[in-house]
């Protein structure tokens, strides 16, 4: 029997980010998916600013901006009545090169280090897979289906079957990475159930996905990214000639026989000649939403959408497999390199959970403006009534309070402060480095970016650079918990990071902060590591989570 360190079920975006987060750490695995290639499925059609964030620490945010849509090409989001009808209003989205250039011109740790990025997860997945591919880490193994598990106390067994053979592979690892999708058979292997509901004004939808250069019609009120017409979306995929089109069903079994002539269909239903060149895939879906009921059992924990399924309003599907991915990578590679305690299995569903649930949350509400919208316009209303509604009401794709401002409050790995934080607010971030929090990104004086000054593992940034960061080196040193010392000689920075000494997590989280060392610097270590629980005192570590 085949043993490795961590299994990770799924090679979809999330179970490669978990591949290349472990292989980041030098612990190896093995990836399994049933599909021998990537999607030929368009899926997710951005990635937002704080997974861009992640993805370069990971050295392959480069490559995906060369996958995908052009830094010039805005993100504007059309509404109208339909390309037959009339616009009725825009919500007008920068490019990539307007972000950069107002991060570049404000530096006050309220943007992001990445912009989101525009593409398709068609484009995505081959940029991933060739970087595990590449490393020799990850051992790659598509064409192998998932079938069951057991747990004993020092790992776990699974037994997986080669789709084209039939053959049966047995594996032996200490932990499982169920990142294997919504209907994972991970979950249901280890007994987590779920809870969710569907979406009453929207009993499903039949998508076609194609090219075409026919920019007359498809523009005829605007280029754009989304063109929201309420019986239908289309999204410009690629800024030359590929789009999809999401067209809502009326009635509950309306597309259970999906069109004969997808084409047809399409131009009868957007009302125009639109000149086609390709159907390319076509698909019935429903929407819904779910979450799993935990997110770890045992030695088994859930990434992306074997943990949650959200409507892609809001693109906080994938995004937040991402951070699922980043977490419970980081926490298991450390299990396996000895330095972490099983307290951080326990951290992972505090942390990751409430983020899944609040997104879900925040999806569904994007959603609803999308229905209000159209009860509007069918109910009579002005399309002038309609248009403030939707400008009252924006910010699908600009929370961005939800995409960097999130924090991990309940968890027991992170020296928690009493005094109150800033407001959680999901529209807007405050930039901040309250234990729990993504702490603000920057640029020095002499140009270098904060971020890209932490390390792999944890970094202690100092501001004071005059001795005080020692107590907590030497006793990380004394636990094995590697961590980087990075001295940072920049009053603007350390305004804007508010404490002389910052211990920032490996995901790029706050684990402790203060102004001089901890009462008890050693508690401090065995806490963030997941070894021990630590009082609070006015020192440092802070209340127990």
């Amino acid at each position: 029997m085949d043993s490795v360190p961590v299994l990770v079920v799924g090679a979809g975006p999330v179970g490669m980010v978990a591949a290349l987060e472990l292989a980041r750490h030098g612990v190896r695995s093995v990836l399994v998916d049933r599909e021998l290639g990537t999607t030929g499925h368009p899926k997710l059609d951005f990635v937002n600013s704080r997974s861009m964030e992640l993805l370069r620490r990971l050295g392959v945010a480069d490559d995906i901006r060369s996958a995908g849509v052009g830094p010039g090409h805005r993100a504007d989001v059309i509404w109208s009545t339909g390309l037959a009808g009339r616009p009725i209003t825009t919500w007008e989205l920068p490019s990539v090169s307007e972000e950069l250039a107002r991060t570049a011109a404000s530096n006050d740790g309220s943007h992001p280090r990445e912009p989101g990025q525009r593409i398709s997860q068609i484009e995505l997945e081959p940029v991933l897979r060739e970087y595990c591919r590449r490393d020799p880490r990850i051992e790659l193994r598509p064409g192998l289906r998932f079938d069951s598990l057991v747990q004993d106390t020092d790992g776990v067994t699974s037994e997986l079957v080669e789709v084209s053979s039939g053959e049966r592979i047995r594996l032996r690892s200490r932990y499982v990475l169920g990142c294997d999708g919504a209907s994972s058979r991970v979950r249901r292997a280890v007994g987590i159930g779920e809870e969710g509901f569907g979406v009453p004004g929207l009993p499903g939808a039949f998508m076609v996905h194609f090219t075409s250069r026919d920019l007359d019609t498809l523009h005829r009120h605007g280029r754009f990214w989304h063109y929201f017409a309420f019986r239908y979306v289309i999204i410009a995929q690629d800024e030359v000639d590929t789009w999809t089109v999401h067209v809502n069903g009326v009635h509950p079994n309306e597309f259970d026989v999906p069109p004969e002539d997808p084409e047809a269909f399409l131009i009868a239903t957007l009302g125009l000649d639109l000149k086609i060149d390709k159907v390319l895939l076509t698909s019935r879906w429903r929407p819904g939403f779910m979450i799993a009921d935990r997110y770890r059992e045992g030695r088994v924990l859930l990434a992306g959408d074997s943990a949650h399924r959200m409507f892609p309003t809001g693109a906080y599907g994938m995004n937040t497999g991402i951070g699922d991915a980043v977490d419970a990578a980081w926490k298991t590679a450390a299990l396996v390199k000895g330095f972490g305690g099983s307290g951080l299995l326990d951290s992972y569903e505090a942390e990751r959970r409430p983020v899944g649930l609040r997104n879900l949350h925040m999806s569904h509400r994007h959603l609803a403006v999308h229905l209000r919208a159209g009860e509007l316009l069918r109910d009579g209303a002005a399309p002038e009534a309609v248009a403030s509604f939707l400008q009252t009401e924006r910010g699908e794709n600009e929370y961005r309070g939800v995409e960097l401002g999130y924090r991990y409050d309940d968890s027991s790995v992170i020296c928690h402060e009493d005094s109150p934080g800033p407001p959680d607010n999901p529209v807007e971030y405050t930039p901040t480095t309250r234990p729990g929090s993504r702490p603000p990104s920057l640029f020095l004086r002499d140009g270098t970016a904060l971020y890209d000054l932490l390390g792999p593992d944890f970094t202690l940034v100092d501001f004071a650079g005059d001795g005080r960061a020692s107590p907590l080196l030497d006793a990380a040193a004394a636990q094995g918990l590697p961590v980087a010392h990075t001295v940072v000689a920049d009053p603007g920075a350390r305004h804007i990071w508010e404490r002389d000494l910052v211990l920032v997590r490996p995901d790029h989280h706050v684990a402790w902060r203060g102004n001089r060392p901890p009462a008890d610097p050693a508690a401090v270590v065995r806490r963030v590591r997941g070894a021990a629980e630590v009082p609070g005192d006015d020192g440092g570590p802070g209340r127990a989570g």
